[in-house]
């Protein structure tokens, strides 16, 4: 990675880039990862580049990398969420770990940001915040970290050895899930053509649920679109009728 002597102004978005990077399962084609390293390292070098190229590598790699990863998911939530709380537990020290057993006993959560639905919900102490002390917290949290980074490597193991035929079963249909939503999306981008009156909105649309390819947003979906299609299908009927 290139010294820099003053903050990058996009530092922020390019370490993210740089997680998405390293965090890509360890089934993704090499070769395509270093070329991403490699664009990586020429927009830290280059702090006048387009903020918009950077956003672009951003999606080009998440729509990608989007069935190796969706498939990885799936394989970490069938397999790895119960050996992360086996290690979280291992890594505690038994005070702490006896405390944080009484916590999950009473229906205690701590992925509390993850599960947040608005930004109330976020500025409200979840239940793990009111339950430990700050120490004991911070105790916790880099447990679960130690614990994540150990189950990764399980799952990782489980992609490229024993599971191997399972997890690539998985990306096969996710890909068909993808090529699927693909057509979803150039089936709403027809539709921009339908109206004048309605071509920004979808347009504007449009450019944010193909941003749902990105490794950092949230992602896409068939039911999304689906409603998406649905939801215009019958605005722009109602507006012909009208016409």
């Amino acid at each position: 990675m290139a010294t820099k002597t003053s903050r990058h102004p996009y530092a922020y978005t390019l370490d993210l880039l740089r997680m998405a990077i390293e965090h890509l399962p360890p089934t993704y084609p090499e070769f395509k990862s270093k070329l991403f390293e490699q664009r990586l390292q020429y927009f830290w070098e280059h702090p006048e580049a387009d903020y918009t190229d950077i956003q672009a590598t951003i999606a080009e790699l998440g729509k990608d990398s989007w069935s190796f990863r969706k498939a990885y998911e799936e394989m970490y939530a069938n397999y790895g969420r119960s050996s992360e709380e086996s290690h979280l537990l291992e890594n505690l020290d038994r005070g702490i770990r006896e405390k944080y057993e009484r916590f999950l006993h009473e229906g205690g959560k701590i992925n509390h940001i993850e599960n947040a639905k608005s930004a109330a919900d976020l500025m409200t102490a979840s239940p793990f915040e009111r339950y430990f002390t700050p120490e004991e917290k911070f105790a916790i949290e880099q447990a679960l970290l130690t614990a994540r980074e150990a189950s990764r490597q399980e799952i990782d193991d489980l992609v490229m050895k024993t599971k191997k035929s399972e997890y690539e079963k998985l990306v096969s249909e996710y890909v068909i899930q993808q090529d699927r939503i693909g057509d979803k999306i150039t089936a709403l981008r027809h539709m921009a053509g339908v109206s004048p009156k309605w071509q920004p909105d979808i347009t504007d649309r449009l450019r944010t649920l193909e941003e749902g390819w990105s490794v950092i947003e949230q992602g896409l979906s068939e039911n999304l679109l689906d409603r998406e299609l649905e939801y215009w299908h019958g605005t722009l009927e109602a507006f012909l009728h009208a016409a």
